[in-house]
């Protein structure tokens, strides 16, 4: 699907075709058809749009390096993209987003889903400023998109929290599913802003930015949030990473608590069954001969299991 937009009254206005004022292309999950529309028309190699229907791509950037655009360059970057994991919890991954600059500075961005943050971005009043507008909606897109990785860190923040309140109370196999699930997101995440951290750098070099003090500036913005993303989501894996380690340490010594009260269970219970085994042999033994035996045989049981119970426990056994 294909959208064109152009500014009416400060919101953008979806236009039925590419018109003179329209100055932003917004193609989603783009057709056979519609990716050889886009790279005729506008004179783009084709895996400028196919890159991105590929969920594993990587951040890059082509042809950033030219002083005047005389053909179209691509800034291939990586947004936050919340799911539900195999186990029942929020993961987020991380998927390719496209956007490229024309020579007649038109942006078109090209998405296989759909980010969050491109409906704030549509539907918000756009903002005013001394930048040109194609190059006023790539720093709105790239801020959007950067700001969004912060969203979704702050969201795996408050469910390690949660869990780790709830590991001081107990220990069940769903919280080790969902530290599994909050660690493979901070490992998409820090992966996808050290990648995109890479690639913003390389716009930041541009002819284009360094030229206009008005576009480094917002540039060094976005950069900024990229490094707190890159920062939050590697002091977060690092926290959860202890986490996991401190719910094996819990669980085994959960295990060594069980094991340790059976094992002083046997000892006692072990007690009975030899004396019941040495009197239950036909040879002359001690009170064998009297008719209330048992009585005292069972005396003599109670007594030494108890010795051996305060026992363990004067030495912390059981």
């Amino acid at each position: 699907m294909i959208n064109y937009y152009s500014l009416e009254n400060e919101y953008f206005k979806n236009q039925a075709s590419d018109e003179k004022n329209v100055f932003w292309v917004y193609a989603e999950a783009p057709t056979k058809e519609e990716v050889a529309l886009l790279t005729k028309k506008y004179k783009m190699p084709a895996d400028y749009i196919t890159s991105i229907l590929d969920d594993s791509e990587n951040s890059r950037s082509e042809e950033l390096e030219q002083v005047h655009f005389e053909h179209p360059a691509l800034l291939l970057l990586q947004y936050p993209y919340a799911i539900t994991s195999p186990s029942g919890y929020l993961q987020i991954t991380t998927l390719p987003f496209s956007v490229i600059v024309t020579p007649e500075k038109k942006i078109i961005t090209v998405t296989n889903h759909t980010p969050v943050f491109m409906q704030e971005v549509i539907s918000r009043k756009y903002p005013r400023n001394d930048m040109s507008h194609s190059m006023n909606l790539l720093l709105q897109l790239i801020w959007e998109l950067s700001l969004s990785y912060n969203h979704y860190l702050q969201l795996l923040k408050t469910q390690s929290d949660k869990l780790e309140g709830e590991l001081q109370v107990s220990t069940e196999n769903s919280q080790l599913y969902q530290i599994m699930d909050i660690q493979k997101s901070l490992i998409y995440v820090e992966t996808a802003t050290s990648a995109n951290l890479e690639t913003l750098s390389k716009l930041n070099r541009t002819q284009t930015f360094t030229s206009s003090h008005a576009y480094k500036i917002h540039l060094h913005d976005v950069l900024v949030e990229t490094k707190q993303a890159l920062s939050s989501s590697q002091i977060q894996l690092k926290i959860v990473n202890q986490m996991t380690q401190t719910f094996s340490a819990i669980v085994s010594n959960n295990l060594n608590n069980v094991m340790k009260i059976l094992t002083s269970l046997t000892i006692v219970l072990t007690i009975p069954t030899i004396i019941g085994g040495l009197y239950g042999m036909n040879v002359k033994l001690p009170f064998a001969g009297r008719s209330d035996a048992f009585f005292w045989l069972c005396l003599l049981t109670i007594f030494l299991c108890t010795g051996t119970i305060y026992y363990l426990k004067k030495k912390h056994l059981l």
